[in-house]
Order: structure tokens, then C-alpha cells, then sequence
């Protein structure tokens, strides 16, 4: 796990004070390692352990986050739609969404659902052994209805 992890950080660019959404309810490897990414350059980590949406409203400040790190399975969610705006929200444009999903689930629903969500550079990374990673880059919709 180790070595997954240590391949996970390099799709990070840190900078100082970088903001990093960590949604997650199992993955705690996943935390740790991401505050020993940030804490060196005053960054924050906000961990949400919950899945419940009237909860997730409440806590994902707006348009705060330079990364969205969610490790919960964004397709067990009862509301995608509103689990992704949700997300969506609290991500800076020009952030950065990275999805953890177990290996057996189709991805192509995440992928509509990040372009719909105007999502770009959306690819997957094959790091971890028990999850697919899903990384897309939020883009700059200035102008668009």
C-alpha cells in the first residue's frame, strides 16, 4: 500500500496553503497521507466522514477547495446528481475532482457525470490495487447559462 500511496501524491500540485476536500469514510490511509502532504506547506485537509447529503450541504464550504478527494462510492449514492453538485460547489475552478471507486463498478456513469458537472482532462489512473482512480479538472464556465 505503500508504494500506491506514494504514486497517489504525485498527482498533487501543492502549493502553500493548498485546500484539499477529503471525503471519505473508509480509506483512513488516504487521510493521513494527505495531511503529511499538505501540513508541510499550511495546507488544510477537511475530512468528511459522512454520506448523508443534508450533512454534506451543511459542511463543503463554497468554492473552497483546491482538491476534492472522494473515496465514498459516488454510485451507492442514492443522488448522484445532487451528491455531485454538492462536490462541485466546494471545488475552486480550475480544481481538481479525484474518485476512489471499487474495482467491480462501471465507471462510465462517473464519467457522464463529470462531464456533466463540466468536468475536463477526465481520465483514469490505474494505482491501486482494490479501487479505479477517477481524476478530472474543473473548468472555468465564465459566460455559460
Amino acid at each position: 500500500m505503500y508504494k500506491e500511496l506514494e504514486e497517489f501524491l504525485c498527482l498533487f500540485d501543492v502549493t502553500p496553503n493548498v485546500s484539499v476536500l477529503d471525503l471519505n469514510i473508509q480509506c483512513d490511509d488516504i487521510t493521513k497521507t494527505l495531511n503529511s502532504l499538505v501540513s508541510p506547506f499550511d495546507g488544510t485537509v477537511t475530512t468528511i466522514n459522512t454520506n448523508i447529503l443534508n450533512e454534506l450541504k451543511i459542511k463543503i464550504r463554497k468554492s473552497n477547495y483546491d482538491y476534492g478527494v472522494i473515496s465514498n462510492s459516488i454510485l451507492d449514492s442514492t443522488d448522484n446528481e445532487t451528491l455531485m453538485k454538492i462536490i462541485t460547489g466546494g471545488i475552486r475552478d480550475s480544481g481538481h475532482i479525484i474518485i476512489l471507486e471499487k474495482k467491480d463498478k462501471d465507471l462510465e456513469e462517473i464519467y457522464n457525470l463529470l462531464e456533466e458537472y463540466d468536468y475536463g482532462a477526465i481520465s483514469s489512473i490505474d494505482i491501486f490495487e482494490e479501487y479505479s482512480l477517477i481524476m478530472g479538472k474543473k473548468l472555468h464556465m465564465w459566460g455559460m447559462d
